[in-house]
């Protein structure tokens, strides 16, 4: 009954369709004045939100950098030699 009811939910919120009004008023008066500047506008608005996700992304790797130092060894191989041989008895 639970699973239905998730189901339900959403499927309902994905067919409610809700009209966001997110400019601030001076973005929203110089888009609807001069059609020519949306394309501008567009490109400032990446801009400026690329910037969170580099800090992001640096903040992630400064974290997990000796984790990712090992996965990539892993994943490239470089450390064939290294690896211990489980069986089914060390896994439980």
């Amino acid at each position: 009954m639970k699973q239905i009811n998730k189901l339900i939910a959403v499927f309902f919120f994905l067919m409610i369709q809700v009209s966001a009004n997110a400019q601030c008023a001076m973005c929203k008066a110089t888009a609807e004045s001069n059609p020519d500047v949306g394309g501008g506008l567009n490109a400032g608005i990446e801009y400026i939100m690329i910037f969170p996700y580099i800090l992001l992304a640096s903040f992630a790797i400064f974290i997990f950098r000796g984790k990712l130092i090992t996965f990539w060894k892993d994943l490239t191989g470089k450390d064939k030699g290294e690896k211990d041989v489980y069986t089914a008895k060390d896994w439980y």
